[in-house]
């Protein structure tokens, strides 16, 4: 029996970890083997390369983002070959196994960590076996509702999932997805996490062989999978210790975070020993209303936890990426507003701004009547509205959102909208974003498809309308996102002569060449001359194609005119 395990990942640099967990459990009792796709992938493509393996066995992992496609994609190899028999497992499935029974043309569903449920599944089935009784496992007559637990110290047994050799030369090209515990403590009612008990550890050698192993391949992103990394205080300074003692340029790790737990000392050993850079911490807030976080049983001192935020800030070691829910209970349009308000102000390098969505299982949605919540049938279950926030309110908190993404969060606009933030908008945060969407917006600027040098002259325009000239923070930005000499997108003042003129002066002086290690030929290929602003005697030198030309990561330079 030839069994092969499979699912659509939303993009090529993520790799499936359950895939191979499944995998080392169960490769030296059967001939099984996994592959990966993407969902953007054309299906029928898809369907074809997983026939050609002749396989009598399939098992898909079905997540929140790959749903539909799974679907069809059953729908399409049970058409080809009906006798194919197919089993899912993965989150969006585990606690609504009847739904997936009834309504798709499927086998099993394996609900729970599937490790080693998955070999006696597999192996009644070599014994001819169709109808089993195995806890987590559920087919048409038969519902399990047993939410099955892996037993960790039979997991570290096995070979490691992380070290497959046919895994080590994408490495450096994909996100490397670790855990370190399974589990999670806390009972939020919109997350699936809070239907598990209890936290489980992997041991320390486990934990410290596999980090070893990535930290001389080359990967580049570890993504540490742990609901709260931060909650036993012994293992997360274990963790940490060992990546800041054995650090490697060019690698990053990405922990979730629960920010109210850090201590002072913890904050202090991050601050004084850890390189920048290494570490991101993304952290939940979701909302900084009291009712709301009480109705979804989520304990959160936001006081506590803004404090700890402006540490290590100040610390400037942690890139951190800050998270909040739009649509929870209780939170009416304006409280949203405030919660973004409070969370922008600190100052994060990102702040992510996501919807409410309605997953199977949680006791939100079995609850969503409570809260008049009406949300979308099909994945991703997105909220359309609220007894406390209406589908036109939801909708402005996605036109900010949006703005969000483009002004802030791609980073392409430190210089600009830090003074912005900082002055002119400060506290009124989601305001400056849903004013700004409503202007690119009425500007007719497409929503893809856009040019980069749009977005600026667009930010440029909407504040110079309000009395605020930014053009020298917003060209400095502007000149960051290249590497090549652009087009500016500003309306050019001065006349190609005048710049003629200019350039040749630059290129007959002798000593600001040699004074900054400059070729004639470096100046005449890869500079733009510019007059700042408040300053008619004085040209910005930028320089581009630094790579090539070996120039310092940061090559602007003051030249004083020739008043002769």
């Amino acid at each position: 029996m030839k069994i092969v395990l499979t699912t659509l990942n939303a993009k090529f640099i993520h790799t499936s970890l359950a895939l191979r967990w499944l995998y080392v459990a169960n490769k030296d009792k059967f001939n099984i083997s996994f592959t990966e796709f993407v969902i953007k992938e054309d299906i029928d493509s898809v369907t074809e390369q997983l026939l050609a393996k002749q396989a009598d066995v399939i098992g898909i992992s079905v997540s929140i983002w790959n749903v539909k496609q799974s679907k069809t994609l059953i729908e399409k190899l049970k058409l080809a070959k009906p006798e194919l028999i197919i089993f899912i497992g993965g989150p969006e499935v585990m606690y609504e196994p009847e739904f997936f029974i009834e309504n798709w043309d499927i086998d099993y569903v394996i609900s729970g960590e599937g490790e080693f449920v998955t070999g006696e599944l597999l192996q009644a089935l070599e014994q001819g076996q169709r109808e089993v009784d195995i806890p987590g496992v559920s087919y048409k007559g038969h519902i399990n509702r047993t939410i099955v637990q892996a037993d960790i110290e039979k997991l570290i047994e096995l070979d490691s999932p992380y070290q497959l050799p046919e895994d080590r030369d994408s490495l450096k090209h994909r996100v490397v997805y670790f855990e370190t515990s399974r589990g999670c403590p806390y009972q939020c009612k919109y997350c699936l996490s809070s239907l598990e008990k209890g936290v489980r550890y992997f041991p320390k050698q486990h934990i410290d062989e596999n980090l070893a192993y990535f930290i001389n391949s080359p990967a580049k992103l570890i993504k540490f999978l742990d609901r709260t990394f931060n909650l036993n205080k012994n293992h997360t300074h274990h963790v940490f210790s060992y990546l800041i003692e054995h650090h490697r340029p060019n690698l990053s790790c990405q922990f979730e975070i629960y920010a109210d737990l850090l201590k002072d000392e913890n904050i202090e050993y991050l601050n004084t020993k850890l390189p920048k850079d290494y570490f991101r911490f993304e952290i939940g807030i979701q909302s900084t209303y009291e009712p709301t976080n009480k109705e979804i049983n989520r304990l959160q001192d936001f006081e506590l936890l803004a404090g700890n935020i402006r540490k290590l800030m100040d610390g400037g070691k942690i890139d951190l990426h800050l998270d909040l829910i739009a649509g929870l209970p209780f939170e009416t349009f304006e409280r949203f507003i405030k919660s973004f308000n409070d969370v922008f102000a600190l100052g994060a390098k990102e702040v992510q701004l996501g919807f409410l969505k309605m997953l199977r299982g949680t006791s939100l949605r079995n609850n969503a009547s409570k809260y008049g919540y009406s949300f979308q049938e099909e994945a991703p279950y997105e909220i359309y509205y609220n007894d406390d926030i209406s589908a036109a309110e939801i909708e402005r908190i996605h036109c900010a959102e949006e703005a969000l993404d483009r002004y802030w969060n791609s980073g392409r606009f430190q210089r600009s909208m830090s003074y912005l933030m900082d002055g002119p908008f400060k506290g009124a945060y989601f305001q400056f974003f849903e004013a700004m969407h409503s202007y690119y917006t009425e500007a007719g600027l497409p929503r893809f498809g856009y040019q980069l040098e749009d977005l600026f002259r667009l930010l440029y325009e909407f504040t110079l309308a309000r009395g605020i000239d930014i053009f020298e923070l917003l060209r400095a930005d502007y000149y960051d996102n290249y590497t090549l000499r652009p087009h500016g997108f500003w309306e050019e003042k001065t006349c190609k002569k005048q710049k003629k003129a200019w350039l040749q002066e630059i290129l007959h002086n002798q000593g600001f060449l040699e004074a900054n290690k400059l070729t004639k030929d470096q100046i005449e290929k890869y500079a733009t001359l510019d007059l700042v602003s408040d300053d008619a005697n004085t040209l910005l030198v930028t320089l581009f194609n630094r790579r090539k030309t070996k120039l310092e990561a940061h090559p602007t330079l003051h030249y004083t005119l020739n008043q002769e």
